[in-house]
């Protein structure tokens, strides 16, 4: 019952968070509520802090691990870099330093990981159905958000494009 509390709570937080999105389903935060929503449900299906360490657990936990990295790395890029305007990841600046470096969407990235490291900890098919779910509108809103970067950015975005890659440094 407990559990179903917190899940609750969390769900509301995040439709609090991307109601005025779900008016707009051009818009990247359109999809990250359905991925969020997602997201919470493979958490709500499949954490466990009990059972025994398997090569699946302990890839789970190193996937957890690299996720969060990726996620601090993100958010410190965008704080450091990316001139915050009125959200934390509306920025005015195009930042292409730190993590940006390498990749274009840590913070995606990041999610997609703690999304994989979830499903592994104890894998079940409702677990692989939400994991799917998350997956899909993560990917899609970051083709959104891309978009809206080239609107805001132009040229300069089309550049850093050529030179970066989407999730993984050097593979896609």
């Amino acid at each position: 019952m407990f559990r179903l509390i917190i899940f609750g709570c969390f769900g509301l937080l995040v439709f609090l968070k991307f109601r005025s999105e779900l008016r707009r389903p051009e818009s990247h935060g359109f999809y990250m509520f359905f991925a969020f929503e997602a997201l919470l449900v493979l958490g709500y299906l499949n954490i466990q802090l009990s059972g025994t360490f398997n090569g699946l657990r302990i890839l789970s936990v190193i996937l957890l691990v690299c996720s969060g990295l990726m996620a601090f790395s993100g958010f410190y890029g965008l704080k450091r870099y990316g001139r915050p305007g009125k959200d934390w990841e509306d920025t005015t600046r195009l930042i292409q330093q730190g993590i940006f470096r390498w990749i274009r969407h840590p913070l995606y990235t990041s999610l997609m990981l703690l999304a994989l490291g979830i499903l592994l900890n104890h894998p079940t098919p409702g677990a692989v159905l939400a994991f799917g779910v998350a997956f899909v509108f993560l990917f899609l809103a970051s083709r959104i958000e891309e978009k809206e970067n080239m609107e805001k950015f132009g040229d300069d975005y089309l550049s850093y494009q050529r030179k970066t890659k989407r999730y993984l440094p050097f593979l896609i």
